[in-house]
C-alpha cells in the first residue's frame, strides 16, 4: 500500500515539473536569433596608383557604406604613384563613415612614395613582417629630383606641400607625425617591425584575414565619429573591377597609350592612302580613343602627342607633294622624340617614384621608327604609282602581251589579251599559240605583233 502511495507522489511531482518547464518555456518566449557574422570589403591595390586606382578605391568605399560593411580592407603593394591621384583616395578615407583597414602585403610587399600615404590614412595599417614602407620623396617621372626638372623654387614648393600633406595624415590618424615628414624630406624607408616600433602601423600581420582579427575591438575615428571595430570572424567579401575600372587599369601603362597612339596615327594613314577601305579607319579611330582615355589617366605631355600627329601627317604629305624625301624624314624625327617624351616629366601637378610611370625603350625606339619606315615605305610606293602614266580603257592594252588562240595575218585572227578575248591582226603570220605583243588598237580589234621576248 504504501508502495503504491510512493509511486503516485512520484507521478505528481514529475507532472508539476514538466507544467513548470512548460509555463517557463511559455514565459521566454521565441528563442534569441544567432547575431549574424559581420562582412567585410576587401579590394586590392597592385602596381602603380593612378586615376583608375582612385576610381576604384572610391567605388569600393561607397559600395561598403551602402552595404553596411564593417570595414574596407585593402591589400596593398605599390611602388607610388601619381600625386592627385593619391590625395584623392586620401580625401576619401578621412571622409569616410566606414572604417578602412589597410594590410601591405603579401610577403616582399611594399608601401612605397604614394602607398606612404594611403597607409597613414588608414583607420588600422598592419604590414607583413617581410614587407617594408617609407621613400615617399616627390620625384619626376624620370626619377629626377623636381629641382632638376622643375627649378629649386618649385622643388622647395612640392616637397613642402607634400610634407605638410604627410604630417597632416599622420596627425589626424595618430601616427609618427616626425616620420611621416622624414619619408617625403629624406626619402626614409623601414621594416615592418621598425614600422611598429615607431608607432607608423598598428602591428604585423600574416595574411589580410589575420590583420581583420586583429582589428577587432579596436577604438577609431572615422568621418561619423568614434566607433568600435567588431571584425572576428568576419566574412571577406571581395570587390572585384568593373569592365570599366579593368579598363582604366589596363590604359594606365604608358606603354600601352604609346602603342595604341602610334597603331591609331598609322591606321588613319592608312585610310587616307586607300580612301573607302573603311577598316583602317575604324581600327585607328578606335585605338585613338583609347588613347586619349589613357591620357585622362596618366601624365601625358600634349605637345608630345601632337609632334607625333605632326609627324604621321608629314608621313603621309610626303605621298603626295615633292619633298624628296623631306617631309619621310622630318615626319619619322617628330614621331620619335614624340614617343620621346611622351609622359610628362616636369608637370608639378603630377609627381611620383622613380620608374612607376614611364615609356619603355623598347616602345620608345622601335616601335615610332618601325612605323615610321612602314609609312615611308608607303608614301613612296604611293609617289611612284603617281608618276607612271595613266593607263585605263583600250589605250591600255598597248604594250601587253598575250597569246594567239588561232593563226593570225593581215586578214585576221584571234588573240586572248589583258583576260578577254580579242580580234587580231598582224602584218606578218603569227602562228597559233604563239606570244603576241599588242602594238595598236583601233575600236574592237587589236594589231598584233610577235613577243620576240617570248620567241627569241
Amino acid at each position: 500500500m504504501s508502495g503504491h502511495r510512493s509511486q503516485t507522489r512520484m507521478r505528481r511531482a514529475a507532472a508539476a515539473l514538466a507544467a513548470l518547464l512548460a509555463l517557463a518555456a511559455l514565459g521566454a518566449g521565441p528563442a534569441a536569433p544567432t547575431p549574424a557574422a559581420p562582412r567585410v570589403l576587401t579590394v586590392e591595390v597592385n602596381g602603380v596608383i593612378t586615376g583608375g586606382t582612385a576610381e576604384y578605391l572610391l567605388a569600393a568605399l561607397a559600395k561598403a557604406k551602402t552595404g553596411g560593411y564593417a570595414a574596407l580592407a585593402v591589400t596593398l603593394d605599390t611602388p607610388g604613384g601619381v600625386l592627385d591621384a593619391t590625395r584623392e583616395i586620401v580625401q576619401a578615407m578621412l571622409a569616410s563613415d566606414v572604417p578602412v583597414i589597410v594590410w601591405v602585403g603579401p610577403a616582399g610587399a611594399r608601401a612605397g612614395s604614394a602607398g606612404v600615404f594611403l597607409t597613414l590614412a588608414a583607420d588600422v595599417a598592419a604590414m607583413h613582417p617581410t614587407s617594408n614602407i617609407g621613400a615617399a620623396h616627390p620625384v619626376t617621372g624620370s626619377g629626377r629630383d623636381v629641382a632638376e626638372e622643375a627649378g629649386k623654387d618649385m622643388a622647395k614648393k612640392v616637397e613642402n606641400d607634400t610634407a605638410a600633406f604627410a604630417k597632416s595624415i599622420a596627425a589626424a590618424k595618430r601616427r609618427n607625425v616626425d616620420w611621416a615628414e622624414k619619408a617625403v624630406r629624406e626619402s626614409v624607408s623601414i621594416t615592418a617591425e621598425e614600422a611598429v616600433k615607431l608607432h607608423v602601423v598598428d602591428f604585423t600581420a600574416p595574411s589580410l584575414s589575420a590583420a581583420v582579427e586583429a582589428a577587432d575591438g579596436r577604438k577609431v575615428r572615422t568621418a561619423a565619429g568614434e566607433r568600435v571595430l567588431v571584425t572576428r570572424g568576419a566574412a571577406l567579401e571581395p570587390y572585384t573591377m568593373t569592365v570599366r575600372q579593368r579598363a582604366l587599369a589596363f590604359l594606365a601603362d604608358p606603354n600601352v597609350v604609346a602603342i595604341l597612339t602610334l597603331v591609331g596615327t598609322l591606321a588613319i594613314a592608312l585610310e587616307l592612302y586607300h580612301p573607302g577601305a573603311v577598316a583602317p579607319g575604324v581600327v585607328g579611330g578606335f585605338c585613338l580613343f583609347l588613347a586619349f582615355m589613357g591620357m585622362r589617366v596618366i601624365p601625358v605631355n600634349v605637345g608630345a602627342v601632337v609632334l607625333i600627329l605632326v609627324g604621321v601627317g608629314l608621313l603621309v604629305s610626303e605621298a603626295y607633294t615633292t619633298t624628296h624625301g623631306l617631309a619621310g624624314v622630318a615626319g619619322a624625327i617628330c614621331v620619335v622624340i614624340g614617343t620621346l617624351f611622351f609622359i610628362d616629366r616636369s608637370s608639378p601637378d603630377y609627381q611620383f617614384s622613380p620608374g612607376a610611370l614611364s615609356v619603355s625603350p623598347w616602345i620608345v625606339w622601335p616601335t615610332p621608327i618601325g612605323v615610321a619606315l612602314a609609312l615611308g615605305f608607303m608614301a613612296y610606293k604611293v609617289a611612284m604609282s603617281r608618276r607612271r602614266p595613266l593607263k585605263l580603257g583600250a589605250p591600255g592594252l598597248v604594250g601587253d602581251a598575250g597569246e594567239a588562240l588561232s593563226d593570225v595575218g593581215p586578214a585576221g585572227g584571234e588573240v586572248f589579251v589583258h583576260g578577254e578575248y580579242w580580234h587580231a591582226r598582224s602584218a606578218t603570220p603569227i602562228p597559233k599559240g604563239s606570244r603576241v605583243r599588242v602594238v595598236a588598237v583601233d575600236g574592237l580589234t587589236v594589231t598584233v605583233v610577235a613577243d620576240q621576248a617570248q620567241t627569241g
